[in-house]
C-alpha cells in the first residue's frame, strides 16, 4: 500500500511538472517576443516610399531588428548593422548607402543648432529607450555616428523618471506614435548627413551591473533605422526633387544676405514637406493591422484551448476514462437482453410453425398390379394377409 501511494504521488508530481513545462513553452511561443517600430519623421530609408519618395518599397520596415535577438547576440556577438541589418550580411547591407534601400535621397533639410522634430511609430512596444545619432558621412559608420549623440529636449507623450538620461527617450505609453524634440549640433553642417534611430527594448530578463537579475538588464532586442538629411545654410541635395524642376528666368545674380539664406532654407524645407505630404495623400494608405489583430485573437483562443485540454488530460484523465468505461459497460448490458429476446423469439416462432406434411405414398392396389405374376408367393401372402 505504501509503495502504491508513493508511486501515485510521484506520478502526480511528474504530471504537474510536465504541465508547467508545457505551459511555459506555449506561453513563450504565443507571446510576441519582438517589438516592432519604424522611423517615420524624417522618413527612414526603409519607410521613405510610404511618404512619396521614389525609393524601393520595404513592407517589413518595422522589423529592422539586426537579424533577430538570437542572430545578433549568439551568431554575431551582439553586433548589428548601422541601419538595422543583419551584421553578417555583405557590405553594403540592404539599408546602407549603396544597398537596395540606401539610395541616398535627402528627405529633410535643417538649419544647424535648431530643434528638429522626430517621430517614431511603435506597433509593438516593449519599453526600453530611443537614441538618435548624426554622422556627416553618407556611409555612416558607427564610430562617426557616436560622435554626435543628440540631446532630447522633450517628447509627446512623455513620462519622465529622475534617473532618465538626457540623451534617451523612454516610450512608456505603449504602442503609438511618439513625437520627440532633439537638439541639433551648432557646429555640424553637411550636405548629406545620416540620422540613426536606435531602439533598445527592455522586456528581457538579464543580469544587471550590480549582480542582480531584473527585467531590462542584459542583452536586449535592438532596432535601428537610417534617414538621409541635410544640415546647413544653403544645404542643397544633389539628388533631384520629386516634382519636375521649375523653369528659371535668367536674371542678374544677387548675393543673398544671411537672413535671406535662412529664409531660403526654411522655404526649401517647407516645400519638401509639402511635396511629401501631397504625394503621401495621393498614394494609397498602407495596409492596416486589422488582420494582425484577428490572427492574434485566434492564436490566443487556440493557446487557451490547448492549455485547457492539457489540464484536463493531466488532472482529470482518470475520471474521463471511468466515464468511458461506464458507457461501454452500459452499452454491453443493453445488447445482452436484445440477443436473448431475439433467440427466444426465434425458438417460439419455430415451435408455433405447423408440422411438415408427410410424403405421399401410392395405393396398395396399384402396387399389387405392378407386381409380376410369377411372384405368386408374394401374392399368396398378400391374399392371406388380406
Amino acid at each position: 500500500m505504501k509503495l502504491t501511494r508513493r508511486a501515485t504521488v510521484i506520478n502526480q508530481i511528474k504530471c504537474s511538472t510536465n504541465f508547467l513545462l508545457i505551459l511555459t513553452i506555449i506561453l513563450q511561443l504565443s507571446s510576441p517576443g519582438e517589438g516592432h517600430g519604424r522611423l517615420i519623421e524624417p522618413p527612414s530609408r526603409a519607410s521613405a516610399w510610404r511618404y512619396g519618395f521614389n525609393t524601393p518599397a520595404n513592407y517589413n520596415d518595422h522589423e529592422l531588428f539586426c537579424g533577430g535577438f538570437t542572430k545578433q547576440h549568439q551568431g554575431n556577438g551582439g553586433k548589428c548593422g548601422e541601419c538595422g541589418d543583419d551584421y553578417s550580411l555583405p557590405i553594403p547591407r540592404p539599408h546602407e548607402y549603396g544597398g537596395k534601400y540606401g539610395q541616398g535621397i535627402t528627405v529633410r533639410k535643417y538649419n544647424p543648432g535648431t530643434v528638429m522634430t522626430i517621430r517614431v511609430e511603435l506597433t509593438a512596444s516593449h519599453m526600453g529607450y530611443f537614441e538618435f545619432r548624426l554622422c556627416d558621412d553618407i556611409n555612416a559608420r558607427q564610430k562617426c555616428l557616436d560622435k554626435n549623440l543628440l540631446k532630447i529636449i522633450s517628447g509627446s507623450p512623455f513620462i519622465s523618471f529622475p534617473n532618465d538620461l538626457s540623451t534617451r527617450f523612454y516610450p512608456r505609453n505603449g504602442s503609438r506614435i511618439y513625437e520627440i524634440k532633439a537638439q541639433l549640433p551648432k557646429e555640424l553642417e553637411c550636405e548629406h548627413c545620416v540620422l540613426q534611430w536606435k531602439y533598445i527594448a527592455g522586456n528581457n530578463w538579464g543580469m544587471c551591473t550590480d549582480g542582480n537579475g531584473a527585467v531590462g538588464c542584459g542583452p536586449q532586442e535592438e532596432f535601428r533605422a537610417c534617414s538621409d538629411v541635410a544640415i546647413g545654410k544653403g544645404a542643397v541635395s544633389s539628388i533631384p526633387t520629386l516634382k519636375p524642376p521649375v523653369k528659371i528666368k535668367t536674371t542678374t545674380p544677387k548675393r543673398p544676405t544671411d537672413d535671406e539664406s535662412d529664409n531660403e532654407i526654411d522655404h526649401d524645407h517647407e516645400d519638401t514637406e509639402l511635396e511629401a505630404t501631397e504625394d503621401a495623400n495621393n498614394k494609397p494608405t498602407p495596409v492596416s493591422n486589422f488582420y494582425g489583430a484577428i490572427i492574434a485573437i485566434f492564436t490566443f483562443f487556440l493557446v487557451l484551448l490547448t492549455i485547457i485540454a492539457i489540464y484536463i488530460y493531466f488532472y482529470h484523465g482518470d475520471f474521463l476514462k471511468q466515464l468511458l468505461r461506464r458507457q461501454r459497460n452500459s452499452q454491453n448490458q443493453q445488447k445482452v437482453p436484445l440477443d436473448t429476446a431475439s433467440s427466444i423469439s426465434s425458438v417460439t416462432s419455430s415451435d408455433m410453425s405447423p408440422p411438415m406434411r408427410p410424403p405421399r405414398t401410392k395405393r396398395l392396389s396399384q402396387t399389387l398390379k405392378d407386381i409380376p405374376h410369377h411372384h405368386s408367393s408374394i401374392l399368396g401372402s398378400e391374399k392371406n394377409v388380406v
